[in-house]
């Protein structure tokens, strides 16, 4: 038995990781959609929590267009906290990256091929430090591993 399972063992000894903390901010959440039109030009649409769909006025590089979906909250008309990607060009990044491998290909992404002339795509921590805080969001390391939301009052 010892040959066919080594036994070795399945922990290792060491302090507990906190999970990733980030805050939620008051506004309206939906998602960015960065895909193209029947014509094949590039569209950019946020779509909220009704399902509306907006389009957005975007500086950003073309190549960032291929079914790329970005969760967001709208903090005004031109202004939108970008606090996860789901779909970067049509690769599910949510399933294999965690929460902060997502959160710096969201900051690469961003300073590179984005530019805030028309409509502002944010970090949350480059948001005004008045803005109200709805919540926090709180993840663990694991992939594709869901966020635990904490309101305010608790």
């Amino acid at each position: 038995m010892r040959r066919v399972t080594p036994w070795k063992p399945q922990v290792k000894l060491g302090r507990v990781p906190l999970p990733q903390k980030t805050p939620q901010f008051a506004g309206s959440p939906g998602w960015v959609l960065l895909t193209h039109n029947e014509k094949g030009a590039p569209e950019a649409v946020f779509v909220d929590q009704n399902e509306k769909a907006t389009p957005l006025l975007l500086v950003m590089d073309e190549r960032l267009f291929s079914d790329t979906v970005l969760r967001v909250t709208r903090l005004a008309a031109d202004l939108y906290v970008v606090c996860d990607i789901r779909w970067l060009n049509g690769k599910n990044l949510f399933d294999t990256l965690n929460y902060t491998e997502r959160h710096a290909k969201l900051d690469e992404l961003l300073a590179l091929f984005h530019f805030p002339d028309l409509t502002a795509l944010i970090l949350p921590g480059d948001v005004p430090e008045n803005t109200p805080i709805r919540g926090w969001e709180t993840y663990d390391a694991a992939p594709g591993s869901m966020g635990v939301f904490i309101p305010m009052d608790q």
